[in-house]
């Protein structure tokens, strides 16, 4: 799954030779905004999973007070990239905590390892929230958190560096690895079985020697885990 970044640049032919960029090395570029109004908009529609903010733009509010307003709306990372360097534009620039600050002209490779890190930094500190009680967890959806409770997982595949969530009622597809989720998860119902499937054993309608039903999808169960998985069920 692409990182989708949303451009805010007044310039239009900087914010396309940064939209074509991006584009060539990976990302998914959501839309790009002259101003304000066009930025908010864009994110209420499209949910962009990071902004690249220039604090010279076009409208009522500039860079700076269009990230904080946007802070206000949704979690989403900000990335600041302008020619504006002064004391004055760092200092408020940084009261709206951005991931980073880089100045025009822009590298490329600096600015792909920024998002990359931006994202990275964002996945390990929000995109799962542990409560109290920890009978549900919330996964980002969109610009907002969708509340998952543990009981309605029935497993979980690993695809790459992300991971899905299967529940009863869908599924969800989360920006981080099958270990990363375990080691922010930890539910005594959630049991590896597999390098690439985390099940719900509560969730278990059947099994055989090699595998597990859950939810009519037959889910291997690796080897070296066997023991350690059958002699969760009670057999007759």
């Amino acid at each position: 799954m692409k990182v989708k970044l949303l451009i805010v640049e007044d310039e239009v032919l900087v914010a396309e030779d940064l939209k074509d960029d991006l584009i060539k090395s990976g990302f998914e570029v959501v839309g790009t905004a002259i101003s304000d109004d066009e930025a908010l908009d864009i994110i209420e529609k499209k949910q962009p999973d990071l902004v690249l903010m220039d604090i010279q733009i076009k409208g009522k509010l500039d860079g700076i007070e269009l990230a904080q307003e946007i802070n206000e709306l949704t979690a989403v990372p900000i990335i600041y990239i302008s020619a504006n360097t002064g004391s004055q534009f760092i200092n408020r620039a940084l009261e709206t905590r951005p991931h980073a600050f880089l100045t025009k002209p822009y590298n490329l490779k600096d600015l792909v390892i920024s998002i990359e890190l931006a994202m990275h930094k964002y996945n390990e500190s929000v995109l799962v929230e542990e409560q109290s009680s920890f009978d549900s967890i919330f996964v980002k959806s969109g610009s907002y958190y969708r509340k998952i409770k543990i009981e309605d997982i029935l497993y979980i595949e690993a695809d790459g560096s992300y991971c899905q969530v299967y529940t009863k009622s869908g599924k969800h597809i989360l920006s981080f690895n099958l270990n990363h989720f375990q080691q922010e998860v930890k539910s005594s119902g959630l049991k590896r079985v597999h390098r690439s499937y985390v099940v719900n054993t509560e969730q278990v309608d059947g099994f055989d020697k090699s595998s597990l039903l859950i939810g009519g999808k037959m889910i291997p169960v690796s080897q070296n885990r066997k023991e350690d998985v059958f002699r969760l069920f009670k057999r007759l």
